[in-house]
């Protein structure tokens, strides 16, 4: 029986220069299951959203969003799509989440959260908006509308991120260190946001330290280290019978 992922990478490498960041990554990820990427500085956490998002092209391997599959050729620098129109659909499947909010600041939330889906989507400007606000309702940030994003708290600007990646209406979405630039005061309001789209059955690959919300909201935990898969198992497995010592010292050194 073939099952139907939200998405799989199948043997996935990535270079820069002499610097091999993935080493052969397979990952696949059901429909509404989070999965949690751990490991340390440089392991390659970020190089692997950003190839799954098509922001870093592959040097080899396959990407599939919601079963269809990215179609690439091989020049005589390296590989790159074959159709760009079909990367810029694929990428309407997926939404990213990063480290920094990156919100354009001569724009209101409520403008930045229907960007988007206004000018890349072609979507109704009038749709869009209802959209917009019901998710920034969601996110607890309702009454910001009309603020811009220098007058927002880290975490309310990273939930009006978040907004705009709902807004979106992905099939899958990247989160790529949601919490790292944030005031420790202020993790707990964005780790809230991401279970509560846990519990509604989003799907959703997770690059992050938060071994709390690893181990509490995810369905699957990988650790990488140096570019390669070392760990890969429900929160119980990994955290209770890890099979490698890198992962014990990762956990003991985090604690």
């Amino acid at each position: 029986m073939t099952i139907d992922y939200a998405l799989s990478v199948e043997g996935v490498h990535k270079s820069f220069g002499r610097n091999e960041v993935l080493k052969g990554i397979d990952l696949s990820a059901s429909r509404g299951e989070v999965i949690s990427v751990l490991g340390s500085s440089g392991s390659g956490k970020s190089t692997l959203l950003r190839c799954i998002n098509l922001l870093d092209i592959p040097d080899r391997g396959i990407i599939r969003v919601g079963g269809e599959q990215v179609q690439m050729k091989t020049l005589r620098h390296g590989s790159v799509p074959a159709d760009m129109r079909q990367v810029e659909r694929i990428r309407s499947k997926l939404a990213m989440v990063f480290q920094q909010f990156n919100l354009w600041s001569h724009m209101t939330i409520l403008e930045n959260v229907m960007e988007a889906p206004v000018h890349v989507l072609k979507r109704d400007r009038g749709e869009v908006r209802k959209m917009a606000i019901h998710y920034l309702d969601k996110v607890g940030i309702g009454d910001k509308l009309h603020v811009y994003p220098i007058h927002l708290s880290g975490g309310q600007q990273q939930r009006a991120a978040i907004a705009r990646a709902l807004c979106m209406e992905p099939e899958v979405i990247l989160f790529d260190e949601p919490t790292s630039a944030l005031d420790p005061e202020l993790v707990g309001e964005v780790l809230q946001v991401m279970r509560d789209l846990a519990l509604e059955g989003r799907t959703m690959i997770v690059v992050t330290h938060e071994l709390g919300f690893a181990r509490e909201v995810s369905s699957r935990v990988i650790f990488l280290e140096k570019g390669l898969i070392m760990e890969d198992g429900t929160p119980e497995d990994v955290f209770e019978r890890p099979v490698t010592d890198r992962f014990r010292n990762f956990v003991a050194a985090m604690m």
